[in-house]
């Protein structure tokens, strides 16, 4: 498609050209949530090993994409100084890609925003939220930003292991879906 003879701008022709590209590369998973809620960890067992740096201060300090690779390999995007690529030899990363971002309430400055500018490209979002603080209200606030980006998110509860009992779990979830459908509209 020759975009220059319609007399488009150009940062019009610039997104349609990578919405083009979009349409040819795989499913692409983000993982959103404040640091320290559990990202790098669920990650880790939903990858079945420790690729991942896991701490109690923000370690994620740029978006991590990991793809699937013949071996393990983790370099800086030379195109994009905030992206880490991450190559696993991980079957199911043959038909998905994922994303691990910086938490959303960091302090170190940019997290939140290259987490931002990242979302709207993605097809689902986890949202990782941690039982000691479950549903905060920067939770509620970068909730209520993805919600404008019309983003599918489906909610995971990290850290369950800390509770003293069923109750509490459920009293836990029962608040992080009413606190969902009043930020979201939807459970």
């Amino acid at each position: 498609i020759n975009l220059t003879k319609v007399d488009a701008v150009e940062d019009d022709t610039n997104l349609l050209k990578k919405s083009i590209i979009k349409l040819d590369e795989l499913f692409l998973l983000v993982i959103v949530g404040e640091f320290n809620s559990g990202k790098s960890s669920f990650l880790n067992a939903l990858l079945g090993d420790k690729y991942l740096q896991e701490g109690v201060t923000p370690t994620t300090t740029n978006i991590n994409v990991i793809k699937h690779g013949i071996k393990q390999k983790k370099e800086l995007d030379v195109s994009n100084k905030d992206q880490t690529l991450i190559e696993l030899p991980v079957n199911w990363l043959k038909n998905i890609n994922l994303v691990d971002t910086p938490g959303t309430n960091a302090i170190i400055e940019g997290h939140q925003e290259i987490t931002e500018t990242f979302i709207p490209q993605s097809d689902l979002i986890l949202f990782v939220t941690s039982c000691d603080r479950a549903f905060s209200q920067s939770e509620r606030t970068f909730l209520n930003k993805i919600q404008n980006w019309q983003k599918k998110v489906l909610v995971v509860l990290s850290k369950i292991d800390i509770l003293d009992s069923k109750e509490e779990e459920v009293q836990i979830i029962n608040f992080i879906k009413h606190n969902m459908k009043k930020s979201l509209g939807e459970e």
